[in-house]
C-alpha cells in the first residue's frame, strides 16, 4: 500500500499540471531495446533478515526549477538466486539531498515513498524488467538530488536485486550501505550510471495560478 500526504496547495498544483504532458527530468534508461545499458547491476535492496547489508544505488539529477514529480522508473535485475519480480514484496522510491544522507539511511530524507508492487512496462525488450511508480505529483524544489529505488526482497528467498547500469549519464552514481557490511562506506562513489528515469511537470508560477483562477471565475459567471 502506498501512503502519500498532500497539502491543499499541493493538490491544487497537481490539478493545474495534470493537463500537460510530463517532462523528462532525467533518463539513464534510453532505448526500449536496452541498447543503452552497460550490462552490469548495482545492488539496491532491503535485505529483510540480513539488514546489515541493506544498500541503495542512486544517481544524481539536477532541476533548474521546481517540479511536480509524476513517475519514477528503473531497470531492475537480480542474481545470486533471484527468481524474478514475483518474489519481491515491495519497493521504495527515495530522493536524497546528499551523499551523506545516503550513508545514514537507504531511505531518502527528501522523499521515501513505498509501494506494494510496480507497474511493469510490456514494451521493454531489453534485459531484466523496466518498472515504474506513480509519485502523485510530489513537489520538489529546484536543486541537485540523488534518486534511488530499492526492492524489498528477502535474500534467503529471492537472492539479490539492483539497478541496471547505463551508458547514459555523467558517471556520478553512488551506493549507500549505512552499516558498512559490504566493506565500503557508508557511501561509495561508484562512477556508474544507474538506469533510472524521472518525469514531472514544472510548478506553475503564482501568476499562472491566479490567471487560472480568474478563468474559472469567468466560466462560472457565464454559466449563471
Amino acid at each position: 500500500m502506498k501512503f502519500t500526504t498532500f497539502s491543499l496547495a499541493a493538490v491544487a498544483t497537481c490539478t493545474l499540471t495534470a493537463f500537460a504532458s510530463a517532462d523528462v527530468i532525467m533518463d539513464h534508461i534510453g532505448a526500449m531495446d536496452g541498447s543503452d545499458l552497460a550490462g552490469s547491476i548495482g545492488a539496491s535492496q532491503d535485505f529483510d533478515a540480513y539488514g546489515d547489508y541493506d544498500v541503495v544505488a542512486a544517481d544524481v539529477f539536477t532541476m533548474d526549477t521546481a517540479m511536480n514529480l509524476s513517475t519514477a522508473s528503473m531497470v531492475l535485475g537480480g542474481w545470486n538466486g533471484y527468481g524474478g519480480l514475483d518474489g519481491v514484496t515491495g519497493f521504495t522510491v527515495s530522493i536524497f539531498s546528499s551523499l551523506d544522507q545516503m550513508g545514514a539511511s537507504i531511505y531518502g530524507d527528501v522523499l521515501a515513498m513505498s509501494f506494494d508492487s510496480a507497474d511493469v512496462n510490456g514494451d521493454w525488450t531489453g534485459a531484466n524488467d523496466l518498472i515504474s511508480f506513480d509519485l502523485g505529483g510530489f513537489e520538489l524544489a529546484a536543486g541537485s538530488y540523488y534518486i534511488g529505488i530499492t526492492a524489498n526482497n528477502a535474500f534467503a528467498d529471492n537472492g539479490q536485486t539492483g539497478a541496471a547500469t547505463s551508458n547514459i549519464g555523467n558517471f556520478a552514481g553512488a551506493q549507500g550501505n549505512p552499516t558498512g557490511a559490504f566493506g565500503f562506506g557508508p557511501v561509495a562513489e561508484t562512477g556508474a550510471n544507474y538506469a533510472y528515469r524521472l518525469d514531472g511537470d514544472a510548478v506553475p508560477a503564482p501568476g499562472a495560478i491566479a490567471l487560472l483562477g480568474l478563468a474559472g471565475l469567468a466560466g462560472r459567471r457565464r454559466r449563471s
